[in-house]
């Protein structure tokens, strides 16, 4: 049996910066999204083909999921990366993320009768403070144009939830394996969609480079500080992502979160992902929707 990642020591300390390092690279996908004009299928399309040509080499070799299995895991993760690039183009990127990251309660709520892991009182406190928070954002903007957009990032959140959820059925699999297959697999499925080639050379660029630096080059990062911290750790350092996405839109973009946004954010999220990630050994990590850990890339923790 392997010995689990120490947190100590110079490896260690490499390890939390390219952790964080992959955390930053992830929070830039709202900016990428508000500055592609495409539309959010072929932004969910592209990207992914890119990203599966570019981790191909990685995944050379390595075991993959059974058909059926990896099928699902497709498929959850078209449902939830479509519904949260529709979120950002429909309502604000703090809108969109806040609403991804409600993801926990979906975890929370079915991990007793998926997992059957057991329900504590801080679980249900979890669930409270990422309801009240949705109640909050929604009542903020009631009435107004980014109803659709609130909707989609709600969706988002709950196939994000039963992605998690799924990926622990795949940890006999490999990481890269599973992660490869995702992106080419939501390329195939969705190809097909009307309009989804019409993208211009512009926004095929921004679509390379986001594949690149959004989500290769911060997995490659993320999978080799796994290495070396636990899960838990990983999870909380990846925290980072949902907090910089809206900043880094606001600061590029000149997109504001509502006032709304901000007091449905306050902390609510933060709590509920931290709660559940640091007891059950979830990595709540934006675009790569948690591959690395919870497919078993790093040693898990006792908890686990």
């Amino acid at each position: 049996m392997n010995a689990l990642p120490s947190g100590r020591g110079p490896p260690a300390q490499r390890a939390r910066l390219q952790l964080l390092a992959g955390a930053v690279l992830w929070s830039s996908g709202g900016v990428f999204i508000k500055e592609i004009h495409a539309g959010a299928a072929s932004i969910t399309v592209l990207r992914c083909l890119f990203s599966a040509a570019m981790l191909a080499p990685l995944a050379r070799g390595r075991r993959f999921p059974r058909p059926l299995d990896m099928a699902v895991s497709i498929g959850l993760f078209a449902a939830l990366l479509g519904l949260y690039v529709g979120a950002t183009k429909a309502t604000s990127a703090a809108n969109a993320i806040f609403l991804q990251y409600t993801a926990p309660v979906y975890v929370i709520v079915l991990g007793p009768v998926l997992l059957r892991e057991r329900l504590v009182a801080r679980d249900v406190a979890a669930i409270a403070l990422s309801l009240t928070g949705v109640a909050v954002l929604f009542a903020g903007n009631r009435g107004g144009a980014d109803v659709d957009g609130l909707l989609m990032g709600l969706g988002s959140g709950a196939f994000y939830g039963l992605f998690l959820l799924w990926l622990r059925r795949l940890r006999y699999a490999d990481p890269f394996a599973v992660t490869f297959a995702n992106c080419l697999g939501v390329a195939v499925l969705l190809a097909a969609v009307p309009g989804v080639w019409d993208v211009g050379l512009r926004d095929l660029g921004l679509l390379v480079v986001m594949a690149a630096v959004q989500f290769a080059l911060p997995y490659v990062l993320f999978s080799r500080g796994l290495q070396h911290v636990t899960s838990a750790e990983a999870s909380l350092l990846a925290l980072i992502e949902p907090v910089l996405n809206p900043v880094w839109v606001a600061l590029i973009v000149g997109e504001k979160p509502s006032t709304a946004t901000i007091s449905a954010a306050g902390g609510t999220s933060e709590r509920s992902t931290r709660r559940i990630s640091s007891a059950r050994g979830i990595t709540f990590s934006g675009s790569l929707v948690s591959a690395g850990a919870a497919s078993g890339l790093s040693q898990p923790s006792a908890t686990t």
